[in-house]
C-alpha cells in the first residue's frame, strides 16, 4: 500500500485518534485503532482469497460496521471497493461481473448468492453467522498483521471532500454508505475529520430521534423523504434532539423547510447547493450566509472507481 492509498484516510485518524470511537453500532462500539487493525485483517483475508493490487472487491452490505471494515480492507489491499448498493439494484449484477469477488454481509446472503451466481464471480460472507453455510467467511481468511498505524501520510491526491466537521463531532449514518454521498461525506468525512459515526441500519423516522438522543449525535446528513419523516416523528414528543449541523443531500420543499426549521429551531445546509436552504441571516453579519459546498470529490489513487449505486 502505498502513501497515497485512500485508505490513509482511516490510517490517518488512527494514528492521530487511536482512542476515539470511529463507529457505533448498536452495542458495539469500535475505536479508530481498532477499526484500522480490522480493516488491514479484513485486507489479509482478501489478499488469501486472490485479490490482488488494481482488483475490484464488490461489497454488499447495509450500514453495519463490517462495512468500513470491508470497505478499507479492500483498500488496504491495494484493490477498489465497489459497494452494489442496499437495497439491491438491477445494476449490482453488472457491478459484480468487473470484480474478482463479492463480499456480502449475512444478513444479506440470499441477494448475495443470486448475485454471485449471475456474475459468475466467487462469494465470501461476512459478519454474524447464521448457522452451516457452504461460503467461506472472511473473518476466518484473515490473519493479523504487524501492528501499523503511523507511517500513512493523510494526502488525498484528487481533494479533499468539504465536510464542515472536527474530531468532536457525532455523525448520524443512515443514507447508504454505498451511495456516492455516503461514501464522500458521510464515512470518508466523518473518518477524516477523526469524528464518530453512529450508524442506522434501517432508517424510521422515530428510531433516527430516539438514536440522535441516546448517542448525542451532532450532525445529520439525508434527504428531503428523511426530513419529512424526522419531522411527523416530532410530533407530541417532550424532547427533540439540537444538532449543530442539519445537512441535507439536495434543497428541502419550502413548506418542509420552513416547519423543519421552525419545530427543531436550526438551519438546514444544502449539501449540492449555493445557498443555506432556510435562508435566514447570519446572526454574526445580518446577511443571508452561503452554505458550504459538500459536493463530493474523486478519493485516492489513479484507478479507482466511485459509481452511483441504488439510494446514493
Amino acid at each position: 500500500m502505498t502513501a497515497l492509498s485512500p485508505a490513509t484516510v482511516l490510517a490517518g485518524s488512527a494514528d492521530r485518534h487511536a482512542d476515539t470511537v470511529a463507529v457505533i453500532d448498536g452495542r458495539v462500539r469500535v475505536t479508530y485503532a481498532e477499526l484500522w487493525l480490522e480493516a488491514r485483517c479484513y485486507g489479509a483475508g482478501l489478499r488469501a482469497a486472490g485479490v490482488r493490487g488494481g482488483d475490484a472487491v464488490a461489497l454488499l452490505a447495509p450500514n453495519v460496521v463490517d462495512f468500513p471494515r470491508v470497505y478499507f480492507g479492500a483498500l488496504a489491499a491495494g484493490a477498489v471497493a465497489v459497494p452494489v448498493g442496499v437495497p439491491v439494484g438491477p445494476q449490482a449484477v453488472q457491478l459484480a461481473r468487473e470484480a474478482r469477488l463479492l463480499v456480502c454481509h449475512t444478513s444479506h446472503l440470499a441477494a448475495g448468492r443470486r448475485i454471485s451466481a449471475r456474475a459468475g464471480v466467487p462469494l465470501l460472507t461476512v459478519g454474524p453467522s447464521r448457522g452451516p453455510s457452504d461460503v467461506p467467511r472472511l473473518e476466518d481468511l484473515g490473519v493479523t498483521p504487524p501492528g501499523q498505524t503511523s507511517g500513512f501520510a493523510d494526502v488525498n491526491p484528487a481533494g479533499r471532500p468539504e465536510v464542515d466537521l472536527d474530531d468532536t463531532d457525532v455523525v448520524l449514518g443512515c443514507l447508504p454508505l454505498g451511495g456516492r454521498f455516503g461514501q464522500a461525506i458521510t464515512l470518508t468525512g466523518t473518518f477524516r475529520a477523526g469524528a464518530t459515526l453512529v450508524l442506522l441500519g434501517r432508517f424510521t423516522g422515530p428510531a433516527a430521534l430516539d438514536l440522535m438522543l441516546r448517542e448525542q449525535v451532532t450532525v445529520f446528513h439525508g434527504t428531503s423523504a428523511m426530513y419529512a419523516a424526522l419531522l411527523d416523528a416530532a410530533r407530541g414528543r417532550d424532547s427533540l434532539p439540537r444538532l449543530r449541523r442539519w445537512v441535507s443531500r439536495a434543497p428541502l420543499p419550502p413548506s418542509l423547510r420552513q416547519r423543519f426549521t421552525s419545530t427543531f429551531d436550526t438551519v438546514v445546509h444544502v449539501a449540492e447547493g449555493e445557498r443555506d436552504s432556510s435562508g435566514r441571516p447570519d446572526a454574526s453579519t445580518g446577511r443571508g450566509r452561503t452554505a458550504r459546498r459538500l459536493r463530493s470529490r474523486r478519493l485516492g489513487c489513479r484507478g479507482e472507481r466511485h459509481r452511483r449505486g441504488p439510494g446514493s
